[in-house]
């Protein structure tokens, strides 16, 4: 797993998961720790997407017509 498919599986969405639980922390009157750290929480999250949408997506492999088809330029039967 190279750092492309690592943030196109877990960085992306971790950072965003990240960002609406901060605004979700920051919303709840009831745990006064999680109502403290949300905007910590949230930057955290917004950081973490700021690096993650500036990691090209990974490369889709090219596949090439000539040696996954060989049949079709005559290289078949007759």
């Amino acid at each position: 797993m190279n750092l492309r498919v690592f943030n196109q599986t877990f960085l992306e969405p971790g950072s965003q998961t990240l960002m609406i639980l901060g605004i979700i922390f920051l919303c709840q009157p009831w745990i006064e720790v999680l109502h403290q750290y949300s905007v910590t929480i949230m930057l955290i999250g917004l950081i973490g997407f700021n690096v993650a949408v500036h990691i090209p997506p990974p490369e889709k492999s090219v596949i090439d017509e000539d040696e996954a088809n060989p049949a079709a330029h005559g290289g078949g039967h007759g």
